[in-house]
């Protein structure tokens, strides 16, 4: 029978459905009974949900579950520059940010050290080794055409036949600034006097300022060449009562040649000859008389006593 003959009839038809059953008898009864409680059962098991998975044995319901894992943490970002956040695009550190140059980088210092000896490593030449150093030099400053000369019967010895002619020194300071330019001052000066045969001579006085600068021009392993003008202006007075002072104004456009000493370990020593054109002025007592002319060496005796001798500290 299908499930809707298994499920009473409406209200209206309760005695007609007793009258069948008292027709049917005891056996058709107890057989309609059978089949009900059969219907009944297999429409139970069919809604009854279904069946758990077994349950896991004992020790594994005892055993304790694992911990979860700990939620990862952010490392915090890295602390940045302000310079840093503007020059910063995303992840791209060499993208510099639109509209905003990049911070330059400060200019290196620079270091002087001290001059190499030949125990040390060598510069790439002995003209850079001294950049950024002081040199002490002293030379002799020519002062033709116009040369200074003293009274022969008060100022120079007796025995001396010759005119006293005075020669004035100079005692200067360069500093290289950079591989290329330099500075230069120093001072003038002559003095002198004495006696002789019993009398006094004339004591003379020259003194004045110097200064010039140095251009480099060429530069080896132990000679450097530089283009070196310089101006001086000296006054000088013979001494003597009444005498009258002389001023020598000069400037010079002069090539120098300076030899280090580094092929021997010192290359703080030099020395150097110059040479080139000069403009002299020089004013005394009534005359006022002014000179163009070569200023160096006037021939191979001459070249040593206008060389000059420089030390770099």
């Amino acid at each position: 029978m299908g499930d809707a003959g298994q499920r009473l009839a409406p209200a209206a038809r309760p005695r007609r459905f007793v009258g069948q059953l008292g027709s049917i008898g005891p056996a058709g009864i107890a057989a309609l009974f059978l089949l009900a409680s059969v219907s009944a059962r297999a429409q139970k098991t069919s809604s009854a949900p279904a069946k758990s998975a077994p349950l896991a044995p004992a020790a594994e319901a005892a055993s304790p579950s694992p911990a979860p894992a700990p939620a990862p943490v952010a490392s915090p970002p890295p602390a940045t520059s302000p310079a840093a956040d503007v020059q910063l695009v995303g992840s791209a550190a060499d993208v510099p940010l639109v509209g905003f140059a990049p911070t330059p980088a400060p200019p290196a210092a620079r270091v002087v050290v001290p001059v190499p000896t030949a125990d040390e490593t060598p510069a790439p030449s002995d003209h850079d080794a001294v950049v950024g150093h002081f040199g002490i030099e002293i030379r002799r400053i020519d002062t033709s055409p116009f040369p200074l000369d003293l009274r022969a019967d008060a100022a120079c010895p007796r025995a001396q036949t010759t005119p006293c002619t005075v020669s004035l020194g100079a005692l200067s300071l360069r500093y290289w600034q950079t591989r290329n330019l330099a500075f230069t001052g120093g001072l003038a000066f002559g003095l002198g006097g004495g006696r002789n045969a019993g009398h006094t001579l004339d004591t003379y006085v020259g003194l004045g300022p110097i200064a010039g600068v140095s251009i480099l021009l060429g530069n080896w392993r132990h000679f450097a060449v530089a283009a070196s003008p310089e101006a001086s202006l000296v006054w000088f007075s013979p001494g003597h009562t009444g005498a009258t002072s002389t001023t020598l104004v000069t400037v010079r456009a002069a090539l120098e040649g300076e030899l280090h000493f580094g092929f021997v370990g010192v290359p703080a020593l030099s020395l150097g000859l110059d040479a080139g054109l000069g403009f002299r002025w020089v004013s005394a007592a009534e005359a006022r008389v002014w000179s163009v002319g070569v200023v160096g060496p006037g021939g191979v005796a001459s070249v040593l006593s206008d060389l000059f001798v420089r030390y770099y500290l």
